[in-house]
Parts: structure tokens; C-alpha cells; sequence
């Protein structure tokens, strides 16, 4: 069977992580590593560390409103109701993966201070068209690119590849998120790289993010050890044998999987990301950072083009979208749960529980367009950018002609 994804650190990355703990142990001095350099930037233990670290910045009053795209994982819009402050959900469009400019502005009012974007699957909103909304408004924009990793381009070797279309966020962007955790590229396990565009804002949430208490090399050790599992795991004839034996015990396989992959497992988020990363944790990210190559990224994008080119238009997901790097293959069907059974029989593990995504609903009803994403009719094929041609046309065939 063709695992869903395997996680985008090698052998070498993860005992490089070992080593950096157990050297840990036996240095008196702990010094983090010397990143990053630019002095808008910084490492948080994740990217809710990194938004919550923010809203305490910038003390908004209870009640005050926070734009968001409607789709993210539950702990974002947990921490902005931490704060005391209101969410208030954009839908986002199935085929372009961004907001409706419209509705952005019907969103604003006086009680609106700061706009969230989730960039979803590894495509990237059309922030040219939505800033001058928001800076119009003197509102402040977040871009949350945790999905969305391209590279930085101002990193020595994109220096000769121009144009590469990296992702450094947009240069009017007031604060952007890149996260490292478990399952995102370059993964580090954990962390996140903060930019922020206000010094007087990134001093602030600088000094916050310095009072932290560093997280305990142990509790990194246990990560690293943990993926070192997973990355046997995922080899596909192990792979397979652990489907058969899950399945076998009635257990269900998306769960036995998600007890591996949750980042921030229980109801109180806060007590679990308020940290700093531990000093290995931040040498790996660092060594991550630096030796990124693009050519991953590449790959999944042909891997992508391969199964999706035969495809009916009703069936892709973010196919206007003109910045796409596919962290994550989702495929729209109204018959989600048949599908997976028929891929996976088919030794092809899809699956609607990639992601810990939600949907936060609008505090009134609203009928929903047809194209507006919608996760229940959502699956994610597996993004093996070693899957061999015939395995890409077989799967792509099936998807052709099912049911």
C-alpha cells in the first residue's frame, strides 16, 4: 500500500536531532543556535505560540473582532477566544482557495482590528488583491503560511534560480507564520519561524517570547524517536502490514495513525505552547532552514499535474489557484467514505483526516454557494512523489471511473 505521506525530514535530519539532545545533556551552556539573523524575525515553539504571543502584543479590548478564514485547525480559533476577542469566519472558494473580496469588505466594521489567512494545502491566496482592502481600514494582516512553505528567497541559493516562485510572504504582510511541525515541509518536528514587520510590535513579542521557559530536551528526544518509527513505518511493505493488523483488530486505521501526528493533543492549548523551543529543537530547525531544497516542491507539483489532468473540474480543489506548491493533494467527491474504501482496496491509502482542519461556522446562518469548500466532501490522495508512473495512472484511473 501506498502510504498517505511520509514526512519531509530524512535519516540523517533525525539522528542529527538525537545528537543535538544528548550533546544537550552534557553542555553546561545551553546557547540556541544563531537563528535566524534578520532582526524582524524569530523562532516560537509553533505557530499558535507565535499568534498567541501576538494577540498579548497587541492587548486588544474583549470583544474586539479578528477576520479569519473559516478554515483552520481548532486551536487557532480557540486562542483568539483565549484572548477575549471574537473570530469572525470568511469562507473560503473551493477553486481558488483565497476569500471573496466582497465579502471581506461586507466583514469590515469599527470593531475589526486584524485579519487572519490561513493559505490552505500549500496554495497561496491572492494577497495582492486583499491587502489594500484590509490596509484601508488600518487593519492589521496575519498570513498564516503553516501549510504553505515554498522556501525563503532570500536565502543564498535561490540567489541564481530567479524567478523560483518562493514564498516569502508579501512585503506589506504585517506579521507571517511559517510552521515546522510534524507533518509540514522541512519539518523540524516543532517550531516556527516568525516575521514581523512593526519593530516596535516584533520587540514586543520578542521580549514575550524570551520569558518563555524552553521546553524540555526530553520531551524532543521522545518526538525524535517517535519519527524515527514513523519513518520505518511508512516503508511500504511495513506500511502495509500495520493497514492489515489494524484493520484485523477493528481498530480504526485514521486514529491509530492520528495518535502520532497530533502536535498539540488535549482541550488546554494554552498550557502546551506556551514555550520556547528546547535548544535542539531550534539547532535542527536551523539546519532544516538552511539546506531546504526546492526540488521536493517540484515533485509534488508534477505528481500533482499527473493524477489531476484527467480529472473533471467538479473533482479539484484550488485549480485557479496561481501559487501552488500542493502540501496536500484533496480531491472533492460526494462520496467520501466509499472512495477511501475503494482506493485503499486498491493499495492506495486516501484518507479525510490528513489534516486536524475545521470549519468555524458564521454566527448566523448563511446558505453556503456551491463554491464554497467544504471539508465533509473532502479527501486527501497519497503524496508520494516516488509513486511510480503506472501507480499515478492507475490512480488517477480510478478516480476516472468511480462509482
Amino acid at each position: 500500500m501506498i502510504p498517505r505521506g511520509k514526512l519531509d525530514l530524512s535519516f540523517s535530519d533525525t539522528f542529527a536531532g538525537i545528537c543535538y539532545c544528548l550533546a544537550g545533556y552534557f553542555r553546561k551552556n545551553k546557547t540556541a543556535a544563531d537563528f535566524p539573523k534578520e532582526e524582524n524575525r524569530m523562532v516560537t515553539l509553533s505557530v499558535r505560540t507565535g499568534l498567541d504571543l501576538i494577540l498579548t502584543a497587541l492587548n486588544f479590548p474583549p470583544g474586539t473582532e479578528i477576520l479569519v478564514s473559516d478554515i483552520n485547525i481548532p486551536d487557532m480559533f480557540q486562542i483568539i477566544r483565549a484572548h477575549r476577542l471574537i473570530p469572525i469566519p470568511l469562507s473560503v472558494n473551493k477553486d481558488t482557495l483565497s476569500i471573496d473580496l466582497e465579502a471581506l469588505k461586507a466583514a469590515i466594521n469599527p470593531a475589526s482590528k486584524m485579519l487572519l489567512l490561513s493559505h490552505l494545502f500549500g496554495a497561496v491566496m491572492d494577497m495582492e488583491a486583499i491587502i489594500p482592502i484590509a490596509k484601508a481600514h488600518q487593519i492589521l494582516v496575519m498570513e498564516d503560511a503553516a501549510q504553505a512553505f515554498m522556501g525563503n528567497i532570500e536565502s543564498p541559493q535561490f540567489s541564481a534560480v530567479s524567478p523560483y516562485p518562493a514564498f516569502p510572504g508579501h512585503s506589506e504582510t504585517d506579521v507571517l507564520l511559517y510552521s515546522f511541525g510534524l507533518i509540514k515541509t522541512n519539518t523540524a518536528l516543532s517550531g516556527a519561524v516568525v516575521r514581523i514587520k512593526d519593530p516596535s510590535l516584533y520587540l514586543k513579542v520578542y521580549s514575550l517570547n524570551k520569558g518563555l521557559t524552553r521546553q524540555k530536551t526530553s520531551v524532543y528526544l521522545k518526538k525524535l524517536l517517535k519519527v524515527l518509527f514513523m519513518q520505518i513505518l511508512t516503508t511500504p511493505p511495513i506500511y502495509t502490514l500495520f493497514y492489515h493488523l489494524i484493520t484485523k483488530s477493528g481498530r480504526d486505521f485514521d486514529e491509530a495513525l492520528a495518535g502520532f501526528t497530533r502536535g498539540f493533543p488535549g482541550q488546554d492549548v494554552l498550557s502546551k505552547i506556551r514555550f520556547r523551543p528546547c535548544t535542539a529543537n531550534h539547532q535542527l530547525l536551523k539546519r532544516k532552514w538552511m539546506n531546504f531544497s526546492p526540488d521536493g516542491i517540484s515533485e509534488r507539483k508534477k505528481l500533482a499535474a499527473t493524477i489531476l489532468t484527467r480529472l473533471p473540474e467538479a473533482m479539484k480543489i484550488g485549480s485557479l489557484n496561481k501559487n501552488h506548491s500542493y502540501w496536500v493533494l484533496p480531491i472533492y467527491t460526494a462520496y467520501p467514505d466509499s472512495l477511501i474504501k475503494h482506493l485503499r482496496s486498491n493499495g492506495f491509502d486516501a484518507t479525510s483526516k490528513a489534516s486536524s482542519l475545521v470549519r468555524l461556522e458564521p454566527q448566523t446562518a448563511v446558505n453556503d454557494l456551491c463554491s464554497t469548500l467544504c471539508l465533509t466532501h473532502i479527501i486527501y490522495l497519497p503524496m508520494d512523489i516516488k509513486m511510480k508512473s503506472s501507480k499515478r495512472e492507475q490512480i488517477s484511473s480510478l478516480l476516472l471511473n468511480y462509482p
